[in-house]
């Protein structure tokens, strides 16, 4: 019996990596961007005092990565639906997918900006935040310039585009490694220097928190970069590279939110309370001695009783670990103006 399959003139062997890479990409990046809808809705819900450049950053990075999505979804419509089964749709790189590298390289140097400002709250030093910035505004324009000249040169040049994207991402990736190591750095400090046992558990936890979303976009960027230089004639980086900015973003949202880690309830009020291991200048006590009885009532003889009241200041500090770290410098509560 003859076999009813045709195979299209002209069709590559490799089509299903050039086509499947974008699919998948897509699909991941959908999943990320729901996390980070949800993300968005507990930072909304559970700080609303925060300010208002913090609150402008996280808003920001939201709106670039909804940007991407749009231009992701374009351009996997025009060429696994509209362009389904012209080959010449494959060859120049459509404007929405050349825009991407330029709107991810902007998401990462934002989250890159923020946590170099977070390094020098905490340290005081500028030399360290100052070369992260650098580095991150040079990738930043390195990716810009990639996405460009993948505009305007096609799919069969992007071979062309590697010294670009190395600075790129190679970049990034040393940025988010440095990152990682001087926030972890920075917190087991502040673990050491503290004996109250809530602290120690919160601190535990951001510490938890800082190596795993920094260590995601660190191996995110590396393994975008190390698909586009091993395997130039297909798109299997197109499955990292769609969701790059998504990990910035969700790791920008799971750093403010792990703030909640040191929240903790207070019996049945039900409210945050946060450092209960305050001094004496936090913890007011008063004792009274009732000591007479009705003896009119009971010829029982009433002992004394000791009633103290006990009077906490609940504070909920917007930056956690800068509260942490001012507090091991100054063994005191802060001015609320050093807090983010």
């Amino acid at each position: 019996m003859a076999s009813n399959s045709t195979v299209l003139p002209g069709v590559p062997s490799n089509i299903a990596l050039l086509t499947g890479p974008i699919l998948l990409g897509n699909l991941f990046g959908y999943g990320l961007y729901g996390i980070l809808v949800v993300q968005l809705f507990i930072y909304y819900h559970g700080y609303p005092k925060d300010s208002v450049y913090l609150k402008g950053t996280v808003y920001f990075t939201f709106f670039v990565d909804t940007l991407i999505t749009v231009f992701a979804t374009i351009g996997a419509w025009d060429e696994l639906a509209a362009g389904w089964g012209d080959l010449s749709t494959l060859t120049p790189v459509a404007w929405p997918i050349a825009a991407i590298p330029l709107l991810s390289g902007l998401v990462a140097s934002v989250v890159h900006f923020f946590f170099a400002w977070r390094i020098w709250k905490l340290t005081r030093f500028r030399i360290l935040p100052l070369c992260i910035c650098t580095v991150s505004l040079l990738a930043f324009i390195m990716a810009g310039y990639a996405g460009v000249r993948s505009r305007l040169l096609g799919v069969l040049h992007l071979n062309d585009q590697k010294p670009f994207v190395i600075v790129w991402l190679g970049g990034s990736t040393f940025v988010d490694i440095v990152i990682t190591i001087s926030m972890v750095t920075l917190l087991f400090r502040a673990k050491k220097s503290t004996t109250f046992q809530t602290t120690h558990s919160g601190i535990s936890k951001l510490i938890t928190v800082t190596i795993e979303t920094g260590m995601a976009t660190a191996i995110g960027a590396l393994v975008e970069l190390i698909l586009f230089v091993v395997f130039p004639m297909n798109n299997l980086h197109f499955i990292v590279f769609l969701v790059l900015a998504k990990l910035y973003s969700n790791t920008l949202l799971a750093t403010l939110n792990s703030r909640a880690s040191l929240i903790t309830n207070r019996g049945q009020t039900g409210k945050p309370a946060l450092w209960n291991d305050q001094r004496s200048d936090s913890t007011s006590g008063s004792s009274h001695i009732i000591s007479q009885g009705t003896q009119a009532q009971s010829r029982v003889p009433i002992p004394p009783v000791q009633i103290t009241t006990v009077t906490e200041r609940h504070h909920d500090p917007k930056d956690i670990e800068m509260f942490i770290m001012e507090r091991e410098n100054n063994d005191r509560y802060t001015k609320r103006s050093d807090w983010m």
